[in-house]
């Protein structure tokens, strides 16, 4: 289990718990080491702040699937829905995640090392998001979480929250993104991982063209358990769109420590997005040589309609 092997290998001395809650997902977030508290404008913001889903204007689907080794894989699907346009006068987007961290079957030994049968193991994690627009130039947002743990006849549960908002001063590009995450009770005596993220982004369009933008952003992580790490992060992101496609090109870089497991050092990705008469599809890429896992290979595949 991700969860066991980082809680004792990891400097926080193990006193973390649920640490598979900070698996993102999301493979534009990671191409950007994860700086993505005040960039993220999409379904993607459920893991980094959830004041980003008040950006989302269309039904989203977000779907991930990790292979990461020895048959451990991490699956999500994530779904964001605009409220305005049926709730008149309720507005806000809501959304929903489910990420599921699945080891496969495991042997169950006798003390000589006999397998005498198999039992199965796992993390889950269920995430109900309300973002809103507060004027302007603010945005806020709340996600309640549930996370479960079980292996064979043993399980744990606990309830955490993520609180966040966005600010956007002047409508000049720059957005400023504040999150509280994993707010919630000890579980066994361990901490879940409680972190304050701060970042800020700033966009431009037409760089080369009228039909291309460019995205810089900055994240700082400060870890509210005295024995994690200081986090920062850095991410840049160019887009160049024509009719009815979008092709992006990532990269970042984690200075000091992650959030996400995806390690410190380079990240690397690229996006491809096409518009198949009012039905938008996007296929994100990530690249992380010096994960948790080893080298890492992330996509996530995203619909709008």
């Amino acid at each position: 289990m991700v969860s066991t092997a980082r809680a004792q290998t990891s400097a926080n001395g193990g006193l973390n718990a649920f640490e598979f809650a900070q698996i993102s997902p999301d493979a534009r977030a990671i191409a950007l080491a994860g700086a993505y508290t005040a960039l993220g404008d999409d379904v993607g913001s459920v893991y980094y702040n959830p004041a980003g889903v008040a950006s989302v204007l269309t039904n989203e689907i977000k779907m991930a699937y990790i292979m990461l080794y020895q048959g451990l894989s991490y699956e999500t699907l994530a779904f964001a829905y605009p409220m305005e346009p049926v709730f008149h006068g309720l507005g806000g987007t809501f959304a929903i995640s489910v990420n599921m961290l699945q080891p496969g079957t495991l042997e169950k030994t006798n003390d000589v090392g006999v397998t005498i049968s198999t039992f199965s193991a796992g993390d889950d994690m269920f995430t109900f998001t309300y973002a809103h627009d507060l004027g302007t130039d603010f945005q806020a947002g709340l996600s309640f979480k549930y996370l479960q743990q079980q292996i064979d006849v043993v399980s744990s549960s606990l309830l955490a929250l993520d609180a966040g908002v966005l600010f956007a001063p002047g409508n000049d590009g720059v957005r400023v993104g504040v999150d509280l995450k994993n707010i919630g009770d000890k579980s066994s005596s361990y901490n879940l991982p409680f972190t304050l993220n701060t970042g800020i982004s700033f966009r431009q369009y037409g760089i080369f063209t009228k039909q291309d933008d460019m995205a810089l952003s900055i994240d700082s992580a400060f870890p509210m358990v005295i024995q994690d790490s200081l986090v920062v992060n850095v991410g840049a992101e160019y887009n160049l769109k024509w009719v009815g496609s979008r092709v992006s090109l990532r990269g970042g870089y984690s200075f000091i420590g992650s959030t996400d497991l995806s390690g410190i050092g380079l990240s690397a990705g690229a996006g491809y997005g096409i518009d198949f008469g009012g039905l938008v599809v996007f296929l994100d890429y990530a690249y992380t040589p010096a994960d948790i896992f080893g080298d890492s290979n992330r996509f996530s595949l995203t619909t709008k309609f």
